[in-house]
């Protein structure tokens, strides 16, 4: 039951504290409280004191029953009045609560081709690769529409992601990664994946992430180079494409047919999900939702982002 609110009003009026002296003895006196009272005011009584202490009581039974406490901070982040916080990741009773891709599918639509194998997202369209038929292809936002389309690199192209300004391509065929002229067939620059078999890619804003489907290995590359800062295992086999979503690193793999959502960067798994379709290939943040594809349905795929939690 919702608590009903008592609005206090005060007394008013002239001589509150003017008493009649009465019936006076050499030992006592009787006072009479004689005012002149415009406003009555709300009256001190044990009915209205027993309402607030039953307030005070239900709400911490609430308070109980969902096991938090009010001398437990429920944001472990600083606020003013002046902030105007966009919240990724907050921490409520001793659980990290964070917006997360689910299996959930928003919408879904034909891939370009029969193998996707790649997807990247600019800032404003989707980008998709087919393995098959060689091809990078622009779509009309996320959408089927395809605006344009060039040819890959080389023969093979399984990865793609966008630094802001040029997209990356990888090639699992000559095993090297290409930085293009923007998003054109145009290349600027390429060197050699870390290991035999590249498969995805995502940027971190900084770094570029790879995998290799061989060594079955997630590398961060110092910025956009063949220097090797770190690398970790992938969570199962057969690790097919990387996305980053401004916080963490996501994954998706052939052999568990499952999207993994990193801690970050790093072989922390926060929580997973099984993939749309049984071959899951590439993977894409439009900044909002995840972007997958699947090269047995030969779809490509919008999930919706829900409330996740980690311990």
């Amino acid at each position: 039951m919702a608590y009903s609110r008592t609005v206090w009003t005060a007394r008013i009026g002239t001589f509150l504290n003017k008493f009649l002296k009465t019936n006076e003895t050499s030992t006592s006196v009787e006072l009479t409280n004689d005012p002149t009272i415009t406003t009555a005011g709300t009256p001190f009584s044990v009915d209205n004191m027993n309402k607030i202490e039953q307030g005070i009581y239900d709400a911490h039974a609430i308070l109980d029953a969902n096991s938090l406490s009010l001398a437990t901070p429920f944001i472990d982040q600083p606020l003013t009045k002046e902030s105007s916080p966009e919240f990724k990741s907050i921490k409520l009773n001793g659980l990290l609560l964070f917006m997360a891709p689910s299996s959930t599918i928003l919408s879904s639509f034909a891939s370009p081709s029969a193998n996707p194998w790649g997807l990247a997202f600019d800032g404003t369209n989707l980008i998709s690769c087919d393995g098959a038929e060689d091809t990078i292809y622009i779509h009309d936002g996320v959408s089927s529409t395809i605006l344009s389309s060039f040819a890959s690199p080389s023969t093979s192209p399984t990865g793609l992601t966008f630094d802001g300004t040029n997209l990356i391509s990888c090639d699992f065929g000559t095993k090297t990664i290409f930085i293009h002229d923007g998003v054109s067939s145009t290349i600027l620059s390429s060197f050699a994946s870390p290991s035999s078999a590249p498969w995805g890619l995502a940027f971190d804003g900084t770094n570029l992430i790879s995998c290799d489907d061989d060594t079955d290995m997630i590398y961060i590359h110092d910025g956009i180079s063949s220097t090797i800062l770190s690398s970790f295992a992938s969570p199962t086999i057969l690790i097919r494409g990387l996305a980053f979503d401004g916080i963490n690193l996501i994954s998706c793999e052939y052999s568990s047919n499952r999207i993994y959502v990193h801690d970050g960067v790093s072989s922390t798994i926060l929580t997973s999900f099984v993939a749309p379709s049984t071959y899951p290939t590439g993977l894409a943040f439009d900044g909002k939702n995840l972007i997958s594809c699947d090269a047995t349905s030969a779809m490509i795929y919008k999930h919706k982002s829900e409330l996740a939690q980690y311990i």
